[in-house]
């Protein structure tokens, strides 16, 4: 008796540890963004903006549309930017590089925790412990994601094709974290007044209508971000309960 009561005890604790196995090899692992780290926003053509914007690191535009060195940021300047604009430059093209190796990196090392089914996967509304979340589609549609963890826990969340944000300023997400990071295949847009938290890496294009805000990162490989009155600001999450800001600390 004593002996099949053992073999049972070291079967549980054989299986326990298999599942433990399981839901670390699914763990969120965010990448190193190298030289990218500086940058709030990185172009592949250009970053156009119209009226009064502020982004709190560098912009880099690089390969570029072609155009002269410094005509590829139409309606941005210097005094909206708290880094260094690096337009059509070595410091741009490296940094794009390291990025485009962050964004290969997220697709390969961060298998999915959780696939949404169907055209597309609604995020308002939902409660998201860390993981990896997977879609066609990602839409966060005139509501709150809150994101439920703590300040050292990663959430990565991986679209096949966009990142739709709509609804306007109720579509927000709330999080405890600044390691949230969003990959999509082609492009992320904002609607007027929306907020998001993370790293956007897109591998075309990023919209963003007035006065929608980021508190992270805008990375667009290949094509332009779009900027209307907006903040692109570094990372900083708030306690709801004790209002007291915490700013994030790069890894990198």
């Amino acid at each position: 008796m004593f002996h099949t009561r053992g073999l049972s005890l070291w079967a549980s604790l054989g299986l326990a540890a298999l599942l433990l196995v399981s839901v670390t090899a699914q763990a969120a692992v965010a990448p190193n963004l190298g030289v990218a780290g500086s940058y709030s926003i990185l172009a592949g053509t250009q970053v156009t903006n119209t009226g009064t914007t502020y982004i709190s690191g560098d912009v880099g535009i690089s390969p570029a549309s072609g155009g002269a060195v410094g005509a590829n940021h139409p309606g941005l300047t210097a005094g909206m930017v708290g880094g260094t604009i690096h337009d059509k430059d070595v410091p741009a093209a490296n940094a794009q590089f390291a990025q485009h190796a962050a964004y290969t990196w997220l697709g390969i090392h961060n298998p999915c925790s959780h696939t949404y089914s169907g055209a597309f996967g609604e995020l308002a509304g939902q409660s998201l412990v860390p993981g990896v979340y997977c879609a066609t589609e990602f839409r966060l549609s005139g509501g709150t994601l809150t994101l439920v963890g703590n300040a050292s826990d990663t959430w990565v969340f991986k679209s096949a094709s966009d990142i739709i944000i709509s609804g306007g300023a109720a579509a927000k997400v709330v999080s405890p974290s600044c390691d949230v990071w969003w990959r999509a295949v082609s492009t992320a847009t904002f609607d007027a007044g929306s907020s998001l938290i993370g790293n956007i890496l897109a591998d075309t294009s990023i919209t963003f209508a007035a006065y929608a805000s980021l508190s992270g990162k805008a990375f667009a490989r290949t094509a332009e971000v779009t900027l209307s009155s907006n903040i692109v600001s570094a990372c900083a999450v708030r306690s709801e309960e004790r209002r007291v800001g915490k700013e994030c600390r790069s890894r990198w």
